[in-house]
């Protein structure tokens, strides 16, 4: 995955991140019955937008199982849009100061997955342009 998470990026170069996952459902299904998949990355905040990429070094199998040896390849799978995030709550503790009111604060936490919209949706932006 290629972007700038949390705002982050090579400034000097000019270049974005590059971060590195594997899927974590398989992108020929539909995860959820859509048209999109799940990888497990650290996927953050600022994430969205990015171009996912499938690389296979070395070798790799195709949809039929042929097995290819020496070879490497690389293709858009296309973008990532969301993630799941897990909400926690704690307590925030006053000390020497009576009050009835009691502070809870809320942290929203990637959980390291993020959601990809599947190439074939690319052809639906032909219609509306």
């Amino acid at each position: 995955m290629m972007g700038y998470p949390n705002g982050i990026w090579d400034r000097v170069n000019n270049k974005p991140i590059f971060r590195k996952g594997i899927t974590a459902t398989h992108p020929y299904n539909n995860y959820d019955g859509k048209e999109e998949f799940m990888i497990d990355a650290a996927c953050f905040p600022g994430s969205s937008g990015s171009p996912v990429f499938l690389l296979n070094e070395g070798s790799y199998q195709d949809r039929q199982g042929n097995t290819y040896m020496g070879q490497t390849r690389i293709f858009l799978l296309v973008i990532l849009y969301a993630g799941p995030q897990h909400t926690i709550t704690g307590e925030i503790e006053i000390i020497d100061i009576p009050t009835s009111d009691t502070a809870v604060p809320i942290s929203r936490i990637p959980n390291n997955l993020g959601l990809i919209i599947k190439s074939s949706r690319i052809n639906e932006l032909e219609g509306l342009f």
